[in-house]
């Protein structure tokens, strides 16, 4: 490398070489953070484990991705067969508790942060109301989630989660949505209900679903997920699901 390939500057007294062409751009990688695309379960996943070492880009894009996922939960549990069973509920109840503890917490450590860049010097105005208005939210919060922990949920009665059941019950609703089943193959590694046409709908071991439409040749068929993979969904979201891409494939 050559001088030429070196270039220098002077930062609090002390010379620093930029070696050859030196890409790294602070502000740019800081503003990346608040791109769309920079924030996923990576980020949550790292949350925590080096306790002082955290950095922006783990907590902003964390908050950020913990709050649309949990929109997006709240849209999907207003949907008829997202949880299978009283127990789902619970569970699913006993996290809305948990996340609203956290998010207490949340409000609270902005409040610690704030203190902090204000001892050193970094807040052009002194925090307090602020702090105070986070503070009122944590309690706000964790007031709203009392009520909670009074819910009792009724005794389940959904279809058993066995394989007998599943079989009749996803037979009884396709037939409710007008779609023939001529017989059903459980075989070890798959489950297969003819839907006549040569069509099958297929269960794999794995609980992956596919409708499978033949080629034309009577030896071959083609696969189309129709986004399902749980073999415990409930039989009528399946036969739902089932109806609507059959009739999307047919129109």
């Amino acid at each position: 490398m050559t001088e030429a390939d070196m270039e220098t500057e002077t930062v609090s007294g002390v010379p620093v070489r930029y070696h050859g062409d030196y890409t790294l751009n602070v502000q740019n990688d800081y503003e990346h953070i608040y791109r769309e695309d920079c924030h996923d379960n990576e980020h949550v996943d790292a949350l925590g484990d080096d306790p002082g070492a955290t950095t922006a880009l783990y907590a902003v894009a964390s908050a950020r991705y913990l709050a649309e996922k949990t929109e997006v939960l709240g849209n999907v549990l207003r949907e008829p067969y997202t949880l299978r069973t009283t127990r789902d509920a619970e569970t699913t109840l006993a996290a809305l508790r948990q996340h609203i503890e956290a998010l207490a917490g949340v409000a609270e450590g902005l409040g610690v942060w704030l203190d902090a860049a204000h001892q050193r010097g970094e807040l052009e105005d002194e925090p307090s109301a602020a702090h105070a208005e986070l503070a009122r939210t944590a309690g706000l919060l964790r007031a709203a989630g009392l009520p909670l922990r009074e819910v009792t949920l009724p005794a389940d009665r959904s279809p058993a989660l066995d394989m007998d059941t599943l079989v009749a019950g996803v037979t009884e609703q396709l037939r409710g949505h007008g779609v023939e089943v001529t017989e059903v193959d459980v075989f070890e590694w798959e489950t297969v209900w003819q839907l006549g046409e040569g069509r099958h709908l297929v269960l794999s071991r794995e609980g992956g679903w596919d409708l499978a439409f033949p080629k034309g040749d009577g030896q071959t068929w083609t696969p189309v997920g129709f986004g399902l993979y749980c073999w415990y969904a409930h039989p009528a979201q399946i036969a739902t699901l089932v109806a609507k891409k059959l009739a999307e494939v047919q129109a």
